[in-house]
Formats: C-alpha cells, structure tokens, sequence
C-alpha cells in the first residue's frame, strides 16, 4: 500500500485505502452519470489494505468486516467525488 501511495499520490507512507477513479476527478457533488452500453455504472477501483484494516479493527475494538467495510464505502464517497475537508 505504501508503495502504491507513493506511486499514485507522491505520499511516502502506508494508509488504508486509495481509491483509483477511471475517469479523471471531478469537482465534489458533479460526477456526471454517463449511461453506459452494457448498463453498468463502473466509477474506479478500490485498495484496502487489510494490514492497516487490521489495526484500525483492534485499536477501535471493531470487527475486521466492519472496518473493511468502512473503509470501501470512505473509497467509494471519494470516487463519488466527495473529498476530506
């Protein structure tokens, strides 16, 4: 994970979970919804990294699913356009 944090985001340190859009960003709340032939609505990949999952999980007493679940839906708001403050 740190490896591709450094390659995509020049950040040189290891996080829980990046998010890869296949269309260039857009501004927070104007992701255009473009029809696609097949029907699906396709926004990007999703990275989480289970060794940092894990961790969060037994800092914050939380079951490992719960976190991963957390941190994909964190991954999928970022694809949808919405942004840390």
């Amino acid at each position: 994970m740190k490896v591709l944090n450094k390659k995509y985001r020049n950040i040189d340190a290891t996080t829980n979970v990046l998010s890869f859009p296949f269309h260039d960003p857009v501004q927070s709340g104007n992701v255009p919804f473009v029809e696609s032939p097949d029907d699906v609505l396709r926004l990007g990949d999703i990275v989480v990294s289970f060794p940092q999952a894990r961790a969060m999980a037994i800092k914050e007493n939380k079951l490992i699913d719960d976190v991963i679940i957390f941190l994909a839906l964190h991954g999928l708001d970022h694809l949808m356009g919405k942004h840390h403050d």
